[in-house]
């Protein structure tokens, strides 16, 4: 075998080399690139699985609970065309299908908060926020539109808000309970009717805002009642005083006299 011939397949071995090597990181990356995307996917699943089960049906509208069980069906469905026997996904999708034939029931308008104590309402509260986080990171990465991303984040901040007041009246029924707090509680409720009045463009809280104004006007009554019994006896206190010092001054003038 000539030294040419040699020196060829010497180049060609390596050529052959560095092309398998080539071939292989490529197939590397692909498959790298397509593990993120499904972590990515399954992440996002999981996250709105949570959401729907923790967030309570008084707070997700028709329209927002479909929109939350529409982005988990195209989440799973993403998933599964990267990897077909994917177990979550496929089980997530058989429980998105039995959601969908149960009727959705909720009254962002109820009188009556799904919670007891300020801690679980902040929770829930937290996850809104987390659910208009992703709704936002998904309109940037190009998952979502900006038209439907925009209607859902006003929904959820309005939904945010609703929370936010009934993490308040809380406070302001606790304080309520004593009268030298009833201050406090005149405060929680105005506070509460601002949050209200501010989100009710389209006249969806009248029900509510009616029951805060009701409790305000009631808070400020007792103030007032207060106020004047307070007044009243700051003036008996004074007359007593008035009536009090004259006795002292004839006492001390009798004794003047009898000594």
């Amino acid at each position: 075998m000539s030294p040419a011939v040699i020196v060829t397949l010497i180049i060609v071995g390596v050529v052959v080399m560095v092309g398998a090597a080539f071939i292989a990181q490529s197939v590397e990356n692909a498959r790298k690139a397509r593990q993120r995307k499904i972590s990515i996917f399954n992440e996002r699943s999981h996250k709105l699985s949570s959401m729907l089960t923790d967030i309570p049906t008084d707070y997700l509208t028709a329209d927002l609970h479909q929109f939350l069980v529409r982005l988990i069906k195209q989440n799973c469905t993403a998933i599964l065309a990267l990897e077909a026997r994917h177990t979550y996904a496929n089980q997530q999708l058989k429980q998105i299908e039995q959601l969908n034939q149960q009727p959705h029931s909720g009254d962002l308008d109820s009188l009556k908060a799904p919670f007891n104590d300020v801690i679980t309402g902040q929770g829930i509260r937290v996850r809104i926020k987390d659910l208009v986080n992703m709704i936002v990171a998904m309109n940037k990465d190009g998952t979502l539109d900006k038209a439907t991303a925009v209607k859902y984040v006003n929904q959820g901040k309005t939904v945010f808000q609703l929370i936010s007041v009934d993490i308040t009246l809380i406070s302001a029924r606790t304080a309520e309970q004593g009268d030298k707090n009833i201050k406090a509680a005149a405060v929680h409720y105005s506070s509460c009717l601002k949050k209200l009045t501010a989100v009710n463009s389209n006249n969806q809280f009248n029900k509510r805002i009616a029951h805060v104004k009701r409790h305000l006007q009631q808070a400020q009554e007792k103030i007032k009642a207060l106020s004047s019994q307070a007044a009243q006896t700051d003036s008996n206190d004074d007359e007593w005083d008035k009536y009090d010092n004259n006795n002292d001054n004839d006492w001390q003038i009798k004794q003047d006299y009898e000594s």
